[in-house]
């Protein structure tokens, strides 16, 4: 086994904090698609995180889809 699957393996057997924790002290060194890869599983938790929600309706009007605004 190559240590990249071995690093691979040993990533994806750690716990969601542990993970969180690693790629919050290393996400400089990440390529924009290592982090889509990996931000895919919690996606919703990330779009939560950023908090601006006006940002993500831009982006999806920017992409064609419809976006209002409901009382909820």
């Amino acid at each position: 086994m190559s240590t990249e699957e071995k690093l691979d393996e040993l990533f994806h057997s750690i716990g969601r904090t542990k993970k969180v924790e690693f790629i919050d002290e290393n996400i400089r060194y990440a390529s924009a698609s290592a982090v889509a890869e990996y931000v895919e599983t919690y996606i919703f938790d990330v779009l939560e995180d950023v908090g601006d929600k006006e940002m993500i309706a831009d982006f999806l009007r920017d992409n064609g889809y419809k976006v209002e605004k409901t009382s909820v």
